[in-house]
């Protein structure tokens, strides 16, 4: 009896022990699981590295994308005609790129897409480029009354887009009678940080740049076709290179200026005058540009669709080669019709077109002689559908 007594005992308190041991297991694990969140909070690094993430997606959310991020305009005296030529032709992107370097650089690898686009070198990756053209013409007078270049410009790395950016340019005839030329940022959208921080600081310095040198080119050089040789001259140096153009004709005669003085009755002088930039006036109030205004964004909208819908149907009707060759017909025919300023046959199978030249030419200028073909064949279907109608 005294022994079984004992070894029930023993049992009994051997199942109490375990009962308290695994009573006890349960209180410390579920300590350690509610203080592990608490410690990692104190961690000073995992608090710096969540702040930061915090701080960083703010801060680019804030600054990483922007609309209408630049808005620059100077007056112009020139022909209407001739600032829609200067405007929808390869003269401009040589202003654009600022070195002829940068431009060989972006249209070495260009080509074209299946939308009549432009692929070429990003940064990085690969950048898609697409224009259209727009413009309306005074019925009064006969003149180009505004015209718009719309030219969207979107970098990919492995098929995510970096960054996405659209810019006009263009010019618009005003109440008075004046002309003002515009080169304005509609938006930027960047999807990754500090990169599209430095991308959007690199445009807006970039913008003034160019909108500094086209004022400058155009006021004072452009369409000097038929004038002295020397005039020409000035005129293709001033477009192709306007850094060693400047450097070459204005750095070292402002330099003796500025330590000697100007010479009285020095005509040179006189004939240089200063570009809008530089005069630091007070800014007036700015009056609605086109492609601003809710019919021409609809114009324009309608315009970028019938450019696509016209090349898918080019490219499903005719094989790559056939393509490239029509390609290069309508090229021709709108610069003939932009430089000769002669009529031109709508028949493209009647123009002469150098097969090697066409495979070697530029893609971007191509593209854009092809935007201002598209862009006069919509001006010539629009006063057709308006009769029909």
């Amino acid at each position: 009896m005294m022994s079984m007594a004992s070894h029930r005992l023993m049992a009994a308190s051997a199942r109490n022990a375990a009962r308290q041991l695994a009573s006890t297991a349960t209180r410390s694990s579920t300590t350690v699981a509610s203080t592990a969140p608490r410690s990692q909070f104190r961690n000073p690094n995992f608090v710096l590295g969540i702040g930061s993430g915090l701080v960083l997606a703010g801060l680019h959310s804030a600054t990483g994308s922007a609309n209408d991020f630049y808005d620059y305009r100077f007056k112009s005296p020139k022909d209407a005609d001739d600032l829609a030529s200067f405007y929808g032709g390869e003269e401009l992107m040589e202003l654009y790129c600022v070195f002829p370097i940068v431009g060989q650089i972006m249209m070495r690898s260009a080509t074209f897409d299946d939308t009549g686009g432009i692929k070429t070198q990003g940064f990085p990756g690969t950048m898609e480029v697409n224009m259209v053209f727009s413009d309306d013409v005074n019925e009064d007078t006969g003149e180009t009354d505004w015209f718009n270049k719309r030219e969207r410009f979107k970098n990919t790395l492995f098929g995510y887009t970096l960054w996405d950016m659209v810019i006009n340019f263009g010019f618009q005839t005003k109440d008075d009678g004046s002309r003002e030329c515009y080169h304005a940022g509609e938006y930027f959208h960047g999807n990754v940080p500090i990169l599209s921080q430095v991308m959007l600081l690199i445009f807006k310095v970039h913008s003034r740049w160019v909108v500094w040198s086209t004022e400058h080119h155009v006021n004072h050089y452009a369409f000097s076709s038929g004038t002295t040789d020397e005039e020409e001259e000035m005129e293709e140096e001033s477009r192709a290179n306007m850094p060693l153009f400047l450097l070459k004709n204005y750095a070292w005669s402002d330099l003796t200026a500025m330590l000697f003085g100007y010479k009285e009755g020095d005509l040179s002088r006189a004939e240089k005058q200063p570009s809008f930039l530089l005069l630091g006036g007070k800014d007036s109030e700015k009056d609605e540009l086109p492609f601003q205004k809710k019919a021409i964004q609809i114009r324009i909208s309608e315009d970028i669709e019938a450019d696509k819908q016209a090349m898918k149907a080019l490219s499903s009707k005719y094989c790559p080669e056939d393509v490239k060759k029509i390609l290069a017909r309508r090229a021709t025919i709108a610069r003939r019709r932009t430089n000769a300023k002669h009529e031109v046959s709508g028949d493209e199978d009647d123009v002469d077109v150098d097969e090697e030249a066409a495979a070697t030419s530029d893609v971007y200028v191509m593209a854009t002689e092809l935007a201002a073909d598209r862009a006069m064949r919509r001006m010539t279907r629009r006063p057709t559908i308006a009769a029909t109608n």
